[in-house]
């Protein structure tokens, strides 16, 4: 019989394998689908967005242009208007809390301002969206510029222009649009140094057309451009409308040519890569079917044959995945079939032969005392009567094994006390053992129990006790040992031979069979013992030496607390 079965390796597992391939084909499925896809949409979302854009920064232009020369957003709504209708989509201007001040569709509903396209703000425009517009100033720089000293102020001389933050548009000017006029630019000083003062900070030398501001000391300019910032805004906002937020909504269409459309080239360039997938997948599928297909069909042939009789059929397993696994499994189904069919053909040459003895003996008797050969006195009727008994008790075996192997054995368990329980068994067998010359002692662990159904395993160990009174000599010693959950018969007789000791389970199994049924009993006894402990869910263990004797042990299910009453007798 072949040894156990192992795992097969993952990568030599067919199911590997089969995702292996099925990854493959869906990796160049998707990567071909996602390539065309990608493109595609690459090309389309590029010139959607150059597209969106330019309309958006035509619209952004054209309201910060108003926005720089009006004082509010009262007349916008023209100019709204003739935007949304060259974009083609709705255009919103909101304040900065999202109400609305002018609605190319006359709605009133309040924006979300996170969903803002930009700020409306000519103090503060988005050099982005704007990026035609001629600006006086930029963004503020990271470190401001270094002014060189005039040579009188002395060396180490360093003054510094600091730009106040944001870019603005050009038309948005105000009272500096006149750069003669002297009043603005003293006022917008004035208000610089009045942050500057409020700071701790020293006022500023100079404020410079570009709204930079000119200070002497090098530390603290982020301070200096939000001054400057303040300044400029304090002395603009009266010329300029508020900030606002523009809300752009998403229609227009976009014109962006795509991949795949239906010209002929494009349809090539499909039927091509379809064709191209289609021809991989088709490959990859006969590889695989094949190398399912063929070994299946073998062992298909070979079950085929053991089905028609032939029980040493077998599959050639030299895969290493679970095929291979599949034939190992077949061949070791195989070879047990063909164990169980001798072992089934040896157990009927045995019942015929351990039938037949004890049939022929009752045959012939009756036939002579038919014939007037014996006289049918007592004795005669008392050896027919041990003949009908061998009989009965062989066939009660029988039927229990029966049982056992359909899985059919009733068990009623409950706990039972051992200590009591190998008592009623030893005084059972008290007289045979004082008849044969043989001690017959019970150790039990107080309180110790398992649980079982009684009469069954009063069976049990009754075949174990007949079997060691059996195969123990005058003087020798059979002990009867319990505790929880085991229970263990042993004797001081001849032993069993370590060659046999795998097979004294075996029916109709004797260590001697040179023995007669008379003295070795017809070879059931252990195989009941072990089927009754099997079907309680226990185990059973012998051990032995030759000519010091045998131990045979029961492992049960332990029963805590208190036991039932005094188990049934045996049968």
């Amino acid at each position: 019989m072949s040894g156990p079965r192992t795992r097969v390796p993952w990568r030599r597992s067919l199911f590997v394998r089969i995702f292996g391939i099925a990854a493959v084909v869906a990796l160049v499925a998707v990567a071909a689908a996602t390539w065309a896809t990608v493109r595609a949409t690459t090309v389309a979302v590029r010139e959607e967005e150059q597209e969106s854009l330019h309309t958006d920064a035509r619209t952004y232009d054209a309201l910060v242009d108003f926005a720089a020369t009006h004082r509010d957003w009262a007349a916008a709504a023209p100019l709204v208007d003739r935007l949304a209708r060259q974009a083609g989509h709705r255009v919103s201007v909101t304040d900065l809390r999202g109400r609305a001040l002018v609605d190319s569709e006359d709605r009133t509903d309040p924006r979300d301002p996170a969903r803002a396209r930009a700020t409306l703000d000519p103090l503060d425009v988005d050099t982005v969206l704007r990026d035609t517009l001629e600006l006086p100033a930029t963004a503020a720089v990271a470190e401001p510029a270094v002014i060189p000293c005039d040579e009188g102020d002395g060396e180490g001389c360093r003054r510094y222009a600091v730009a106040p933050p944001g870019a603005l548009d050009s038309r948005a000017l105000g009272p500096f649009a006149d750069s003669d006029d002297t009043r603005a630019w003293t006022r917008l000083q004035a208000l610089v140094d009045r942050c500057l003062g409020r700071a701790g900070l020293a006022p500023v030398e100079a404020v410079v057309e570009d709204f930079s501001v000119i200070v002497a000391y090098r530390e603290r300019h982020g301070t200096v451009a939000r001054c400057a910032d303040r300044a400029r805004r304090a002395a603009l906002s009266g010329y300029v409308a508020p900030a606002a937020l523009l809300f752009v909504a998403d229609g227009s269409e976009s014109t962006a040519d795509v991949l795949w459309d239906f010209s002929r080239a494009a349809q090539l360039r499909i039927a091509w890569l379809a064709g191209a997938v289609l021809l991989v997948t088709l490959l990859l599928c006969a590889v695989l079917a094949g190398s399912v297909v063929r070994p299946l069909r073998r062992m298909a042939a070979v079950a085929q044959r053991a089905g028609d009789g032939d029980l040493g059929a077998r599959v050639p397993a030299r895969r290493p995945d679970e095929v291979g696994e599949v034939a190992q499994a077949f061949n070791r189904m195989a070879e047990r079939r063909q164990q169980l069919e001798e072992a089934r053909r040896r157990l009927v040459g045995d019942v015929s032969h351990e039938l037949r003895t004890p049939l022929a003996n009752v045959r012939g008797w009756l036939e002579a005392a038919q014939d007037g050969l014996v006289e049918p006195d007592d004795r005669l009727l008392a050896s027919l009567h041990e003949e009908t008994l061998h009989l009965q008790r062989l066939v009660d075996d029988l039927h229990d094994l029966a049982l056992g192997d359909a899985g059919e054995l009733r068990l009623e368990p409950a706990p039972v006390d051992l200590a009591l329980f190998l008592a009623q068994v030893a005084e059972a067998f008290g007289g045979a053992a004082e008849a044969a010359g043989i001690e017959l002692d019970v150790a039990a662990e107080p309180g110790s129990g398992v649980r079982a159904d009684p009469v069954r395993l009063r069976q049990a160990v009754g075949n174990l006790v007949a079997n060691a009174l059996r195969h123990t000599p005058r003087g020798g010693r059979v002990t009867l040992a319990g505790s929880s959950g085991r229970i263990a018969v042993s004797d001081t007789g001849e032993g069993i031979p370590a060659d046999e000791l795998p097979h004294v389970f075996e029916r109709f199994r004797r260590v001697d069979p040179s023995r007669s049924r008379a003295t070795g009993g017809s070879g059931l006894g252990l195989a009941i013992v072990r089927q009754i402990t099997e079907a309680h869910g226990g185990a059973v263990e012998v051990t032995s030496t030759v000519g010091r004797g045998t131990t045979v042990a029961l492992t049960l299910p332990g029963e805590p607390g208190e036991p039932d009453s005094p188990s049934a007798p045996g049968r």
